[in-house]
């Protein structure tokens, strides 16, 4: 590969795992001082990391691994970048938006994932249109 490629691979992944950090740290409602703080770095770093101009040390990564209580190589994987149609915002891909679920899903540590079980069983039960033959799926 040349050094070109080499720089491109370079760029796309930092880039990646940018989004990454800061879907992560979004989701968990930290504002970038609370993380920068956290890690050690300044903000204006942080911010440099998550847009992906600067990549983050091996050091960080495994911090950040730890403070989002995530495996690490989370932060490696490309979001999916696939579009949407209307339909599918509109709720019309039942696929589309159980994989949506699940994707969201594998980032969430373990008393995230009880706490979404349960929030999805107890709005499964409390819906309309759910009869008492329906009511056995989510058991």
């Amino acid at each position: 590969m040349d050094r070109a490629a080499t720089r491109r691979n370079k760029d796309r992944l930092d880039r990646t795992i940018g989004q990454n950090i800061r879907a992560e740290r979004e989701m968990r409602k930290m504002s970038r001082e609370e993380l920068a703080e956290t890690l050690d770095l300044t903000v204006s770093h942080m911010g440099l990391i998550e847009r992906g101009e600067r990549g983050a040390t091996a050091v960080t990564l495994e911090k950040l691994a730890h403070v989002f209580d995530i495996k690490i190589d989370t932060l490696f994987h490309e979001a999916e970048k696939k579009s949407v149609s209307l339909k599918e915002e509109r709720g019309g891909n039942l696929d589309s938006n159980r994989r949506k679920i699940t994707s969201l899903a594998t980032r969430l540590n373990e008393q995230e994932t009880d706490f979404l079980i349960h929030t999805i069983k107890g709005l499964v039960n409390l819906h309309p249109t759910r009869t008492l033959n329906n009511s056995k799926d989510s058991e």
